[in-house]
């Protein structure tokens, strides 16, 4: 779990006893206002995994099919998930390919003791669609106490991805990652065959009941996302809707675009977490732009973290714009740690 980097040492407590209040009473999901993309996708000649489930199959989520379910995403470009739910231990998409959810299609993780684990994992891919992917973790399973890494859809060293009507629910850490790392990528991946984290759509959906985060975005180039209900993210720091926080100053933030965004009932609205992302060599600069964003019953809309004390870094150039926010039922809309002046320039309008 991270710490917070927070200066003063009123702001120290001020959001220590802020965070500290893991445990958040679910709210009920309006379905009605969860946006979804009208995609018309030709499907006539997708391969269809029940073709190749073992004779028998169930059709309940009851039992891990993830050796088939594997087999045909390695063997076809294009995949039809079947119209009834899937267990699995988590699957890997190759690139160029697309992936499609039936209306009773889901994954549903089988519930583990591990600390980590993805449902989806885009790592080291290029040119992959995901359609419709209702995605169903093991919070209420899980195994263990231990951990926060339980994602729904894990995106490192990828490009070129599109995913749209998403619905996941449940995870042990976060909804989403999208990150630029070797850490933690799929057995065999070397860091040359990462790609720069680069045209990421993420588009439509609702993202429900997790623990750390809707969305961590660590670092990424190009990056829309838009479209979403993000609700009752609760369990462990810093459970925000969206959270931008670099792990290191070799990640990028540039041109990021986070619009038409609810946020309901979690810690923060949205997180911009800069504290690993200057450098002494270079300055840094990030690109993010944010309109139109809703924040209910959480306790701050926009937070912009800083440094516990100065550090020798250049400061961080460009830009992190806020664009019609809107609060209801939010003890301080916004909120910001000591910046030392170091960090980009922060636009606020409407």
């Amino acid at each position: 779990m991270r710490i917070i980097s927070l200066f003063l040492l009123l702001n120290l407590l001020l959001f220590s006893s802020i965070c500290c209040s893991q445990k958040r009473e679910k709210i009920v999901i309006d379905y009605s206002l969860i946006k979804t993309q009208n995609i018309n996708v030709q499907t006539d000649d997708f391969f269809k995994i029940e073709t190749i489930l073992p004779k028998g199959y169930v059709k309940d989520g009851t039992v891990d099919y993830t050796p088939y379910i594997q087999q045909a995403i390695d063997a076809n470009k294009n995949i039809i998930m079947p119209d009834f739910p899937l267990m699995t231990t988590g699957i890997f998409p190759q690139s160029n390919s697309q992936i499609y959810f039936q209306k009773k299609s889901a994954l549903i993780l089988k519930p583990t003791a591990d600390i980590r684990y993805r449902i989806i994992a885009l790592h080291a891919v290029e040119n992959v669609k995901i359609y419709n992917p209702r995605l169903i973790g093991d919070r209420d399973k899980h195994l263990d106490t231990k951990g926060e890494w339980g994602i729904g859809i894990d995106i490192r060293g990828s490009r070129n991805i599109e995913i749209y009507n998403m619905n996941i629910s449940d995870c042990w850490g976060d909804g989403i990652m999208v990150i630029k790392t070797i850490n933690n990528t799929r057995s065999g991946i070397t860091k040359e065959k990462l790609f720069e984290v680069e045209n990421i759509k993420i588009i439509g959906g609702i993202i429900n009941n997790v623990r750390r985060n809707g969305i961590s975005i660590q670092g990424g180039k190009d990056l829309i996302i838009k479209d979403l209900l993000i609700a009752n993210v609760n369990g462990t720091n810093p459970m925000a809707g969206i959270d931008i926080e670099p792990n290191d100053n070799l990640n990028v933030l540039q041109n990021i675009n986070i619009s038409n965004i609810k946020i309901n009932n979690t810690n923060v609205g949205i997180d911009l977490h800069l504290g690993n992302y200057g450098s002494r060599a270079i300055s840094k600069s990030t690109a993010i732009s944010c309109s139109n964003i809703s924040v209910e019953n959480s306790n701050v809309g926009i937070y912009i973290a800083g440094f516990r004390a100065k550090p020798d870094v250049q400061k961080i150039g460009g830009y992190f714009k806020i664009d019609k926010l809107s609060t209801k039922n939010v003890k301080k809309p916004f909120d910001n740690g000591k910046l030392f002046d170091l960090y980009p320039q922060i636009q606020m309008k409407n």
